[in-house]
């Protein structure tokens, strides 16, 4: 059964955030869209273009890739909310500790 809401952002995560076009964020975004990011946010699409545009300049061959999807209405999980066919907002949970050792930034010997 065809659902739309994983075709929309599998096609986000192709085209905008792999392909590196935030010119395209009007297809994918309402214009009051809210970004959840863990410890950051947005609101408005200017504002989290602003923000991708950094992330982009910062790590410029990163790349995300799809763990697992589901869609249970309006809400598709890795957890997107959609409103009229388009992202109204996202939630995304990050991990900053294993980023920083991943870049050499941060070093830890377990205890015990």
């Amino acid at each position: 059964m065809p659902q739309p809401g994983i075709e929309l952002v599998r096609d986000l995560i192709a085209r905008f955030f792999n392909g590196r076009n935030p010119d395209l964020a009007p297809e994918f975004f309402a214009p009051d869209f809210r970004w959840h990011g863990g410890s950051a946010g947005t609101h408005g699409l200017g504002a989290y273009i602003a923000s991708v545009l950094q992330f982009f300049a910062a790590l410029p061959d990163a790349e995300a890739i799809e763990q697992d999807t589901a869609q249970d209405g309006d809400t598709v999980i890795m957890i997107y909310h959609l409103s009229n066919g388009v992202i109204a907002e996202q939630w995304a949970s990050e991990d900053r500790i294993a980023f920083l050792q991943a870049i050499g930034g941060f070093t830890h010997t377990p205890v015990g």
